[in-house]
Formats: structure tokens, C-alpha cells, sequence
């Protein structure tokens, strides 16, 4: 627990300097990020996951007399095959297609969680690296980490028909053609634990980027809400 609030911390602490630093030239977007996820077992050990998600955007600060206004963003779709190596272990490789305005990129994605079950709560470890291919553009490589903390509202454990509260925070490492850069997201959603099946979460999904480009520091916020099935 310790070690999410003081990544959840550091992130509001580099928000609150880079909000200071780059406030005349801030970029600022905000929507809706609406997405549904699909899991299937193949065996006890195979599993497939597939997932769709979805950007729109309804307020732009750079756009003039700031009005609201609504936009596609983007659309991913994502689809992994995972092995559970133990318990509280998987390892997952996936691919994404985006479709965005400009053009759409092919993203192979590879990636490692563990999962920490504590008296009342949960903690999730996922390390996850990416390459995104564009068709005139150098490859974008990132190296991403995110913890994750799971705890129960009724109670102190989770059972079907309860609500569950989930944060997290995540830092992204990105190169590409030399450049670097750092994203962060923090995520604080309330979750509905229909059965073993359905869960059913909203909240909020806050991200910065651009933290290494001069007079470029970019925050979007998400409303974000999503449906889970397992099968």
C-alpha cells in the first residue's frame, strides 16, 4: 500500500509543477472513454482476452471561445493470449489496432502482471512493453509500469453484488527517433461486482504527457466507464 501512495503522490506533485511551469501554453482535453472487455479460457492454463475502447472528445482548451464540441479520438482494438504462470502470475502477448484521424498503427504489446492479495484489499503489478508501427514515422517504443489497488466497500472481502473502489497510477517511458518522453495516468474508479462473470466500473482517468518537450506539457481527463465479461 505504501509504495502506491507514494507513486499516486508523485504524481500529483508532477502535475502541480508542470500545471505551474507550462500554464500559458497548457494543452487541456477532456470526454468520454467508454470500453468492454471479453475473457475466455481456452484451457486451465490459456486464457484470450478481447477488448475494445474508444476516445471522444468534447472540450478542447485550445479551441477558440472553448465551447463544447464533440470529436472521435481514437478506437482501439486489443486482443491477448495470456498463461496463467501461477495463481498470481500471468504473462500476456497482444496486438492493437487503432483507428484515429491521420492514420491507423499496428501495436504489438507484451506484458507480465502479479497480483498481492492482502487481509482486505488487492494489489496489482503490470509491466508492460509496446512497439507502434507507423507507415512514414520511426517506431515508438514504451516501457510501462502500473500498480493498481482493489478494495472492497461492503465489507472486507468482495462478494457478488457489491461495489469496489480501484486506483491506480501508471508511468510510460516512450523513445522514438531519439526523443524521449513520459506519460502518467492516474485512474480512481468505483466498481460494481455483479457475479464471477460481469463487473461493471466508472471514474475518472487522468493523464499528462509531454514532461521532457519544452512548452508542450499535455493533460486529458477522461470520464471513463466499462463492462467486463469472463466466460
Amino acid at each position: 500500500m505504501k509504495k502506491f501512495w507514494i507513486l499516486f503522490v508523485t504524481g500529483l506533485i508532477c502535475l502541480a509543477l508542470h500545471e505551474s511551469q507550462a500554464q500559458q501554453r497548457h494543452r487541456f482535453t477532456s470526454g468520454l472513454f467508454p470500453e468492454a472487455q471479453l475473457t475466455y479460457d481456452l484451457s486451465d492454463a490459456y486464457y484470450i482476452t478481447h477488448k475494445i475502447e474508444s476516445q471522444h472528445g468534447m472540450f478542447d482548451a485550445q479551441r477558440l471561445n472553448r465551447e463544447l464540441a464533440y470529436s472521435h479520438t481514437l478506437t482501439d482494438l486489443q486482443s491477448f493470449v495470456g498463461r496463467r504462470i501461477t495463481p498470481f502470475v500471468k504473462v500476456d502477448l497482444g496486438y492493437q489496432y487503432r483507428i484515429e484521424d491521420g492514420e491507423n498503427t499496428h501495436r504489438p504489446i507484451q506484458q507480465v502482471a502479479i497480483l498481492q492479495r492482502g487481509n482486505f484489499f488487492r494489489i496489482g503489478h503490470r509491466i508492460r512493453t509496446d512497439q507502434t508501427f507507423f507507415s512514414e514515422e520511426a517506431v515508438l517504443l514504451r516501457l510501462r509500469y502500473r500498480y493498481a489497488v482493489q478494495l472492497p466497500l461492503q465489507g472486507t472481502q468482495l462478494d457478488p453484488g457489491e461495489k469496489y473502489l480501484t486506483l491506480s497510477n501508471e508511468v510510460i517511458y516512450m523513445t522514438q527517433s531519439a526523443e524521449d518522453d513520459i506519460e502518467n495516468r492516474l485512474v480512481a474508479s468505483l466498481g460494481f461486482y455483479v457475479d464471477d462473470n460481469t463487473k461493471y466500473e466508472v471514474g475518472v482517468d487522468y493523464r499528462t504527457d509531454d514532461y521532457l518537450v519544452p512548452d508542450r506539457f499535455r493533460s486529458r481527463l477522461w470520464l471513463k466507464f466499462g463492462v467486463y465479461w469472463s466466460l
